[in-house]
């Protein structure tokens, strides 16, 4: 173990480029400090790293940029909207598609973005670089990234879509993305994250950290859509802060990697938040995909409404660990949380541990888990009808996932996931 943080730290000192010289050093103690995690660490039990850290990946990807057609031959339906493609960590101008940038949305690089007042005061402020070895390397690494600042009162009717890809053909490469989004005061934006491979051969690591401030009023919904290759490894860290009045939705689709590993931590630090989060995952062979949600009420009347639901087959690996913390100030919260699984095959798994801490004595909040398997009546009524084994079990379960699917406001975005989706039902094993 210890060799293998000496060989990122190795990495570090060969790279001379440095946007945020202090900080990266001081993340980069952190990450000396602290090693890579263990299965000792309650937040890593299930998920053993030992795959991806034990790898060699390259930091030096050859130049072989992905083109427009490319991008679009992936995800046609981005055609005529605000794209910006994060590759390899860094905005790829040439595939990217800011001819029509509306009023009030500021689209700039890590690097540019640096002097800017809202990038000095919410860069690197919420990820929790002291705490995780993942987001200190994200950030000793990330030189540049994407900033996407919404302007006091400016509304984006139209989606941003940010397609991140990792895009070596023969290298097994690694790259750190970094996110960072502010939303002004009476502001309203929808943001499209997609997180795609350019092929399904090479093997790669995708270390991302998104940041999100949501300012008093504000309405910020964001799709995260995580579908990479099978030889993949993913481990991303969304971490938002919302102020009074303010809006937040989240829906994530896990689909595609060998290991993904999604944080999402929400702090309610104002009077009055809304928040919604919606997970699915559907995995098959023998993917793990992990889910670990925080939300912390800091102010009182505020609501959290958090269902994460997976599908696991094969000898597949679904953990879900979701926390809700109401602090002693957060009276009238109303919290509300839900995990349920279904589970395929007799040799997938699922570890799920919904907790609540709460310190408030006016609170309403609710927690459970369930895992199960297909309901046999409702298979056996498609079945009479003529309808094939496999499909019949696919609809059902793409019946279960759209829950979550019908939360997405997008429609190009939902339809596309939901074609993912009821082609992954059919392919995973029974």
């Amino acid at each position: 173990m210890a060799t293998t943080v000496e060989n990122y730290l190795e990495k570090y000192s060969a790279n001379q480029q440095r946007e945020f010289p202090l900080l990266q050093d001081k993340a980069l103690a952190h990450f000396s400090r602290m090693g890579f995690p263990t299965s000792k660490n309650e937040e890593w039990k299930y998920t053993g790293i030992a795959p991806i850290i034990s790898k060699d990946f390259s930091f030096s990807i050859p130049d072989n940029k992905c083109s427009a057609e490319e991008i679009l031959q992936r995800v046609p339906f981005v055609q005529g909207s605000v794209l910006i493609v994060l590759e390899n960590g860094k905005i790829n101008h040439e595939a990217s598609d800011l001819s029509s940038i509306p009023a009030g949305l500021v689209i700039k690089t890590l690097g540019e973005a640096k002097n800017i007042v809202d990038v000095k005061t919410h860069y690197n402020r919420y990820a929790d670089v002291q705490d995780d070895a993942f987001s200190a390397l994200n950030t000793a690494f990330a030189n540049d990234g994407l900033v996407l600042l919404i302007d006091s009162k400016a509304v984006i009717e139209k989606p941003v879509y940010v397609v991140q890809v990792l895009s070596s053909d023969n290298v097994a490469a690694i790259a750190h993305n970094r996110i960072l989004v502010v939303a002004g005061k009476n502001s309203e934006a929808k943001i499209s994250h997609l997180a795609v491979s350019k092929n399904e051969n090479t093997e790669t690591f995708s270390n991302t950290i998104i940041e999100v401030f949501v300012d008093e009023n504000a309405s910020v919904e964001y799709d995260l859509l995580q579908d990479e290759n099978e030889k993949s490894f993913q481990i991303c860290g969304t971490h938002v802060y919302q102020s009074a009045n303010s809006r937040f939705s989240i829906n994530t689709v896990a689909l595609g990697g060998s290991i993904l590993k999604n944080k999402l931590h929400i702090k309610l630090d104002g009077l009055n938040c809304e928040t919604h989060m919606h997970g699915l995952y559907v995995a098959g062979g023998s993917q793990l995909i992990d889910n670990h949600t925080a939300v912390y009420h800091s102010r009182p009347h505020c609501n959290s409404n958090e269902l994460y639901k997976g599908i696991i087959g094969g000898k597949a690996h679904g953990v879900f660990n979701g926390k809700i913390f109401v602090e002693k100030d957060a009276q009238k919260t109303n919290a509300y949380q839900s995990n349920k699984n279904i589970l395929l095959s007799n040799d997938a798994v699922v570890n799920a541990k919904p907790q609540l801490e709460i310190f408030a004595d006016d609170v309403k909040c609710t927690h459970g888990a369930t895992t199960g398997q297909m309901d046999d009546e409702s298979l056996f009524y498609l079945r009479s009808r003529g309808i094939n084994e496999n499909d019949a079990k696919a609809m059902l379960n793409l019946a279960f996932a759209n829950d979550i699917l019908n939360n997405i406001t997008v429609e190009d975005l939902r339809n596309y996931i939901s074609g993912l989706v009821e082609a992954k039902l059919k392919a995973v094993a029974y």
